[in-house]
This record gives structure tokens, C-alpha cells and sequence, in this order.
């Protein structure tokens, strides 16, 4: 590759060269110029004789305006042309080491004097005078061709011999920048310990004086697969880094990889090459350095050896910043753990545990598509977590190959989205899916699978090991979170049970109306999931409203039976909230329910009982609970007040909104019941004996 504009600066516009040329006008009167490979740009121009100048009427000239044309070149053998006055000249290669450096131009003379007078008239001809004539073509030499050649030689051989002069100090200091650069390398990676991904950008920044390059790129190879993978660029290297993911075998790269051999490819369009490195250690491949170099400064093979000893010393580095980086992986995975554990150990219901391990999920990995499918406990639910955009085909994909089955075919009962990071695409929208790479983990509770956590994403090598153990480990406290739900959830439906038991007793009693309780509490359960409460929340008004009237068991038949004067603001009323509320404190695990039932009728202006508290005083779950209770009291038969329609109910609690009720407590039970009307629904627990289901009107 022909020499940088630099060197043959340094070679022939240095004060070596110039007193050379000059002593040769001096003794022959031979002018010499040197260009470049393309006998376009000037290096260096010597003196000429004043002939020149008035033949063409041009002062200043120079070799770019010498000649009508550019003189033909030859990186091989010596060249006789004219210039623009009609002198010869000799246009001779300057090669080194088989390298096509430079072109030197010889000329400035005539071969008789034939040819001296021929070119005294022309300067005649042109208007010159004739003593400014006779002057200019005695400056002109005589000489013949044998004499010129052999001057030619001897310039040529000069020239060669300065050029490799120069060649050989340029690589001498150009190797001891190489040296330098390589021992400052070895230091910083033999100190590199603990730096992480600091060591991958300085393997591509610490290998660009080495090979004289601009920029660069790394990639590294994906444990257990034959795909290269880029990871860092440096520089102005989109053409490099064309093609993010290489296979073994395949282009330079993947040549390079397999061979475990340097390599140089000429890039004519660039006037570079691009040098491939293997990092070899331990055996094996790690990876490979592409650099946009300089052929000529690498195409040795000293040169590439070089490299190669500087991709050993980065692979070793690599791995040890590999080492580095999976210890705090690890790490990371016992932190992250541990969080998981104490994030799912709050969890006491089945599907909230699912939500929270999917938000962990979320948090944890990188993947396209990913959640849980649950077949235990009498489900077939799938809960679903999305990175970007995806197509419903490419859902059901990754969810076939996670529930082991067919989806289309035996789908899954319930799904669940529980993402912002993304949504399902129409068909029209979506992409390909092309294939899907999967990974699941079993979640086993008592040696039985109920289920599976799942990864799913496109391309090979996505999942690395530390994936692995991860997933397994979110697998298992899922699975344990998920055991400790569903018992809770089996003793909360026991107890659930008996309360109901001793609900529909008091109910019996014939002081309530029949199933009053079931109502109470299925309306308030709707009221709190309306209002977006949490499970924990939910459950609270599901006892709340079954043990709402439990201090009835307390009261006397006479008290309960005697008609009121002051409504239910009287003694016997209050002493049935103290009760009740005495009664659900003596189980630990109803505490919770005890200011619920205690304060269930409070107004929210202040004028209720036992306490007169008012607006957000109250607590929330009592303000629901006194909703649900009104509503089914003014819907029911009483002895003395006949059951009024939904309208006529509806109107009644919109009057006590702000007085009696908690306006958005209302507002959120208008709502849910008008939604189950919407439904085809009732909204009741029970259906009214003899009535059939009651719809909103």
C-alpha cells in the first residue's frame, strides 16, 4: 500500500533531498519533481530553467501544470514523455519492498543542438527577443539519452533509498509506539481486576494504535452457542459493526473465530483494511477484535503475530472480568432473592402472589414475553408480563410451549395482562414471529407441579445461565408463596364458612331479615372492590358483613322486639355495637373487624352513633358497611316497613350523600350494581325466597 502523504513529506520536502536536486541542476541543469503514486499532488519541485515559462507563457510552473495531461504512470518500469514546452522528461516509479510509494520526474534538456535551435525559433516565433532567446536555450543541456538515463538511475536509486530510509525509521518509531502502547495495555489489564465493563471498551480503545486504526469493535462469544455477539464500538465504525450478530465460521469475523488466526481484508473504498484479532485464551475462543487498520503497517506476518499476542493478553483479561462480572451476578441473585423472597412473603392471596412474582419478573430479566401458567389448586390461569410489543400469535406460542399443550386447542381458562411495558398487536400489525426461544422452571409444592414460571424471547443464545438460576429461584419462592396462599385461602374459607354458619343462625333467630348478613356482605365486598381495595381489604368486609349484627346474640328478645321511639339511636342499639365488637375481639384474627362493626353506624356529618364521628374519621370500611347495610335494610321486608324498589332505594341514599353517607362509597355502589344489572347478575348472594332475583330498576 502506496505511503501517506506524511512520509513522503518527510522523505523528499526535508533539506536532504532538496540539496540533492539542486546540486544535480547545478552540475546537469536537470530539474527533478516528486508526486505522489498519481503524479497528481507535489511533493517537492526543483528549480527549472527560464525556457519553460517563455514557451507557454505560464509563470510559476510546477509538475500540475507542466503538462497538458497528467504524465502516464508506472509502478514498474521507467516512462519518456514530453512537457506542455516540449522538453522530454523521464517519469520513474519509486518502489520499495514491492510498495508503489511515489513518481519522480526528470527533465529539462534537449539531446542536440539541432534540437536547441528548433526551439530558439519557437521562443521567436512566440515574440521573444531574440537576446532573451539565445539566453534561456543555453540553459538548456545538452545531453544524450545514455547520459540522461543513467542520471535517471542514479535520482531513482537516491530516491529508493530515502524512502526506505524514512519507511524504516517511520516503523522504528512507529514500533516503539507500539511497544509502548502494548506495555501501558498489559499493565492496565494486569490491574484490571474488579473493573467490570470497563475492561471491554478499553480492549477495542487499547488496541487502535497498534494496529494505526481509527476505530473499532468487539464481540464476544455466547457460552454455549456459535453465535459472536457485538458488545462494544469505538470510533466511526457502522461499517464494522454492519452485522451485530456474527456465526462462527462466517465472514472475517466468524473466519477469524474458528481459526483462531489473525486476518487482513483490503477495504479498497476505504484506502484501509479491516484486522481481524482472535481473543484466544485457555484453549478457546472468547472472542474477536475487527479494527479499521492499516494494511501496511499490518500486513506481516510479524505484524499480525503482534496482535495476536495483544488478543491472548485481552482474552485473559476478558475472562477474568468475566469472573468478576458473574461473582456479582451471583451476588445479585442472592440479593435479588431475598428480595423476592420478602416481596412474595406478604402476599396472602393466590393471585396477588402471581401479580407480585410477575412484577419481580419484570424488574429481573430481559425478555419479550414471560409470566406464569398455574394448573394446581383446581386453576388453569395464565398470568401474562410483556416487554414491548408482541402478537397474540406470538403469546400463544410461548404460553403453548410453557403449558406444555396446545392453547388454541385447550386453552387456558382465565388469562391475566398484568404489564405497561407493552401491548398485544392486532394481526395487521404484528410482524413475523418467526421462532421462540423458551425457558420455563416447574413450580413444585409437595413434590406435585402446579405450575410453570416462563421466559420467552426471539434468537438464539438469549438466556444465559445466570438466567437460569434466577428463574429458578423466583420458580421455587413463587412455589412457596403460592403453598402459603392456598392454605391461607383454604383456612379463610373454613372460617369463612363457619361464620356463615353463625350468620345464618342469627339470622334465624326471625329479628333480621332471612339471609341479611350474606347480602350485607356481598354488597360491601362489591362497594370495596370497586373502590380498588386490596384483597386483605376485601376479606375484612367479607366478615365485617357476615358478623355485622353479632351483639344481637347479646340483647335480649324484648329489647330487640320493642318498638323504638328514637329509631336505632338508643341504649339497646349501642349496646349491641359494644357487644359485637367485644364479641369479634376475642379472635385474634378478626381484631381487624372490630371498629368496622363498632362504627358501622356512624353518619358522615357527625350525628351517628356510638361515638358521633364524622367524614374520614369514620373509618373507610365502616362507611362501606354502613352502605351495604342500609341498601339491604331499606330492600328488605320488616314488620313494620314494607321493602322499598332499587329507585325508591336509590333516591333515599343519594339524599344522605354527605349527611348520612360517604358520597364516593355511594358513588361506588351505584356503580357495581349497576354494572351486575348490566351482567344479567343480581347482585345478591342469595335470591329472595319466592321473589326471584332482584335487578336494579
Amino acid at each position: 500500500m502506496a505511503a501517506h502523504r506524511d512520509v513522503l513529506i518527510d522523505a523528499f520536502a526535508g533539506p536532504g533531498w532538496r540539496e540533492t536536486t539542486e546540486s544535480l541542476f547545478e552540475a546537469t541543469g536537470l530539474a527533478v519533481a516528486v508526486m505522489d503514486v498519481s503524479a497528481e499532488s507535489v511533493i517537492h519541485f526543483a528549480n527549472h530553467c527560464s525556457y519553460c515559462e517563455l514557451a507557454t507563457g505560464v509563470a510559476g510552473l510546477g509538475p500540475a501544470t507542466c503538462f497538458d495531461e497528467r504524465p502516464p504512470v508506472s509502478d514498474r518500469t521507467v516512462i519518456q514523455t514530453a512537457c506542455r514546452a516540449g522538453l522530454p522528461c523521464y517519469v520513474t516509479p519509486v518502489v520499495v519492498n514491492d510498495e508503489f510509494h511515489a513518481t519522480v520526474l526528470v527533465g529539462g534538456f534537449v539531446a542536440s543542438t539541432r534540437d536547441r535551435k528548433r526551439l530558439f525559433e519557437k521562443l521567436l516565433g512566440k515574440g521573444v527577443s531574440e537576446p532573451q532567446a539565445r539566453l534561456a536555450i543555453r540553459e538548456i543541456p545538452i545531453m544524450t539519452k545514455r547520459e540522461v538515463e543513467a542520471l535517471v538511475r542514479l535520482v531513482r536509486t537516491a530516491a529508493m533509498s530515502l524512502m526506505e530510509r524514512t519507511l524504516s525509521h517511520r516503523i522504528d518509531a512507529g514500533r516503539t509506539a507500539e511497544l509502548d502502547a502494548y506495555a501501558r495495555a498489559a499493565a492496565f489489564f494486569a490491574d484490571s481486576r474488579g473493573m467490570g465493563e470497563a475492561v471491554l471498551a478499553a480492549v477495542v480503545e487499547r488496541a487502535l494504535p497498534l494496529a494505526d486504526a481509527d476505530s473499532g469493535v468487539l464481540f464476544l462469544l455466547r457460552r454455549g452457542t456459535d453465535l459472536l455477539e457485538l458488545h462494544v464500538t469505538c470510533g466511526e465504525c457502522e461499517a464494522l459493526a454492519a452485522d451485530p450478530i456474527v456465526r462462527m465460521g462466517e465472514g472475517i469475523v466468524g473466519r477469524v473465530a474458528s481459526s483462531g488466526v489473525a486476518e487482513v481484508a483490503p477495504w479498497p473504498e476505504r484506502g484501509r483494511a479491516r484486522i481481524a484479532v482472535p481473543l484466544f485464551t485457555a484453549g478457546r475462543i472468547v472472542g474477536v477484535l475487527l479494527l479499521d487498520g492499516s494494511a501496511r503497517r499490518h500486513a506481516g506476518s510479524d505484524d499480525l503475530q503482534f496482535l495476536e499476542r495483544y488478543g491472548r493478553m485481552a482474552a485473559a483479561a476478558l475472562e477474568r472480568a468475566r469472573g468478576d462480572r458473574e461473582r456479582d451476578r451471583r451476588a445479585y441473585e442472592h440479593a435479588e432473592l431475598g428480595g423476592m423472597a420478602s416481596t412474595l412473603g406478604v402476599a396472602a392471596d393466590i393471585d396477588e402472589v402471581l401479580e407480585l412474582a410477575a412484577s419481580v419478573m419484570e424488574k429481573s430479566f430481559d425478555f419479550e414475553v414471560a409470566g406464569f401458567v398455574l394448573t394446581g389448586w383446581g386453576r388453569d390461569h395464565a398470568t401474562v408480563v410483556l416487554h414491548g410489543d408482541a402478537s397474540a400469535a406470538g403469546i400463544d406460542a410461548v404460553l403453548s410451549e410453557a403449558a406444555g399443550r396446545d392453547i388454541l386447542e385447550f386453552p387456558l381458562r382465565t388469562r391475566r395482562m398484568v404489564t405497561h411495558l407493552g401491548e398485544v398487536l392486532d394481526a395487521e400489525d404484528a410482524e413475523d414471529d418467526g421462532d421462540w426461544l423458551v425457558m420455563t422452571s416447574e413450580l413444585m409444592v409437595r413434590d406435585s407441579v402446579v405450575g410453570y414460571a416462563f421466559l420467552g424471547g426471539k434468537g438464539e443464545g438469549l438466556f444465559a445461565a445466570g438466567d437460569r438460576r434466577l428463574l429458578d429461584g423466583l420458580a421455587g419462592y413463587t412455589a412457596l408463596a403460592l403453598e402459603r396462599a392456598g392454605l391461607v385461602q383454604r383456612m379463610r374459607d373454613d372460617l369463612a364458612r363457619t361464620i356463615m354458619a353463625l350468620s345464618a343462625t342469627l339470622d334465624a333467630t326471625g329479628h333480621s331479615a332471612r339471609d341479611h348478613s350474606d347480602r350485607v356482605m356481598d354488597y360491601a365486598m362489591a362497594i370495596g372492590e370497586e373502590m380498588g381495595l386490596g384483597v386483605e381489604d376485601v376479606e375484612l368486609l367479607r366478615f365485617a358483613g357476615l358478623l355485622h349484627d353479632v351483639g344481637r346474640a347479646g340483647i335480649s328478645e324484648e329489647i330487640l322486639l320493642r318498638p323504638s321511639k328514637s329509631g336505632d339511636d338508643d341504649a339497646g342499639s349501642r349496646r349491641r355495637l359494644q357487644i359485637g365488637e367485644g364479641i369479634v375481639e376475642q379472635v385474634e384474627f378478626l381484631n381487624a373487624i372490630a371498629p368496622v362493626i363498632m362504627h358501622h353506624h356512624e353518619r358522615f356529618d357527625g350525628g351517628g352513633y356510638p361515638m358521633g364521628l364524622s367524614g374520614p374519621d369514620i373509618p373507610l370500611l365502616a362507611r362501606i358497611l354502613a352502605v351495604a347495610d342500609s341498601f339491604d335494610a331499606l330492600t328488605s321486608e320488616r314488620a313494620l316497613k314494607r321493602r322499598l324498589s332499587y329507585a325508591e332505594v336509590k333516591s333515599q341514599l343519594m339524599e344522605g350523600v354527605g349527611t348520612q353517607f360517604d358520597p364516593e362509597v355511594v358513588d361506588a355502589f351505584l356503580e357495581a350494581m349497576d354494572r351486575r344489572a348490566l351482567a344479567g347478575t343480581t347482585g345478591l348472594l342469595v335470591d329472595r325466597p319466592n321473589q326471584g332475583p332482584q335487578l336494579p330498576a
